[in-house]
C-alpha cells in the first residue's frame, strides 16, 4: 500500500492545473481536452477543479463573461458536452470520454430509453413531456418550449429543471444558440445530434466504462476513497469495485484514510 500525505496529493493537483493558463474558448477546449472532465465554472465537490481554477484573469466578471460564453459556443459547435452530470453541478466532459459517461446513463440511444428513467421516478412527468415533443417534432427552441409547458403567472422553475434533468440524463442536448433570446437555445434528442457517441457507447460494457471515468478522475484528483467516488459519480458499490480492479488502481493511505491511487502518479 502506498504512503501519501495530503500535501502531497495537494501538490499533484496544483501541478495539473498550473499546466493550462486559459484566456480563449480554444485554451478552455484544450484544458477540458486534456483533463477529461470538469466543473463548469467553480471546482466543487469530490476535488475535481472548475474551469475558473486555470482562467487567466484575477477578474471575477471577466471569468463569469469568459466561461459562459464559451460554454455555449463549445457545445452547440459539438466541441465539448455540457450538462449537470457530476454532482449536479454545471460540468464539462469532452468528447473522447463522453461515450463512457453516456454508456453510464443506462440509455443504449433508442427513443424509448426515457421510459425506464420515468417508471423509477427520475423523470418527472413534466420532463417526460418536453422530451416526446422534441422527440416527435425534431429541433425546438427553449422559447418555444416554454410557451407550450409554462403557464403564464409561473416563474419556469420546474420547466428549467426539467431540462436540466433531460440534459444530464443525456436525453436532450443543446444543438444551437437561439440568437432571438437571451440565454436561449434550440434542443434536440441526443441520439439524434451525436450518434457517435451513442455508438462507441454501445461498444461498451458498464464495469468497462466505469474503469475509463474512474481511471481520468484519479489521474485528476491523484488520490481518492470509494466513498467519494461512488458520490462523485452516483455509483453503486459494486460499480466502484469493479472500476477499480479494472481501472488497476491500487491502494493507499492518505493521512490514515483508505483510498484509491495510480502507482504511475508516483513514481518520481
Amino acid at each position: 500500500m502506498l504512503t501519501l500525505t495530503p500535501a502531497a496529493v495537494a501538490r499533484h493537483r496544483r501541478r495539473l492545473l498550473r499546466r493550462h493558463r486559459v484566456r480563449t474558448a480554444r485554451g478552455a477546449l484544450r484544458f477540458i481536452d486534456a483533463i477529461g472532465f470538469c466543473f463548469a465554472f467553480t471546482g466543487g465537490p469530490g476535488g475535481l477543479p472548475g474551469l475558473f481554477d486555470v482562467l487567466a484573469t484575477r477578474s471575477i466578471d471577466r471569468m463569469w463573461t469568459w466561461a459562459w460564453q464559451w460554454k455555449d459556443d463549445l457545445v452547440t459547435q459539438r466541441r465539448a458536452y455540457y450538462g449537470k452530470v457530476i454532482r449536479r453541478k454545471p460540468s464539462y466532459v469532452c468528447l473522447k470520454t463522453l461515450p463512457a459517461f453516456y454508456a453510464l446513463s443506462g440509455n443504449v440511444g433508442e427513443p424509448d430509453d426515457y421510459l425506464q428513467a420515468f417508471r423509477e421516478g427520475r423523470l418527472s412527468m413534466l420532463a417526460r413531456a418536453i422530451y416526446e415533443h422534441v422527440l416527435a417534432s425534431g429541433p425546438i427552441s427553449t422559447r418555444a418550449l416554454r410557451r407550450l409547458y409554462v403557464q403564464r403567472g409561473e416563474s419556469g422553475d420546474g420547466f428549467h429543471r426539467a431540462l436540466d434533468d433531460l440534459q444530464a440524463r443525456f436525453l436532450l442536448a443543446k444543438v444551437a444558440e437561439e440568437a432571438e433570446w437571451r440565454n436561449g437555445f434550440v434542443w434536440d434528442a441526443f441520439h439524434r445530434w451525436m450518434p457517435e457517441v451513442v455508438a462507441a457507447a454501445a461498444r461498451l460494457t458498464s464495469e468497462d466504462a466505469a474503469a475509463r471515468v474512474v481511471d481520468r478522475y484519479i489521474r485528476i484528483v491523484g488520490a481518492a476513497p470509494s466513498p467519494e467516488i461512488q458520490a462523485t459519480f452516483a455509483w453503486t458499490p459494486r460499480l466502484v469495485g469493479a472500476a477499480v480492479v479494472r481501472a488497476g488502481l491500487v491502494r493507499a493511505s492518505v493521512d490514515g484514510a483508505d483510498a484509491w491511487t495510480l502507482p504511475g502518479l508516483w513514481a518520481s
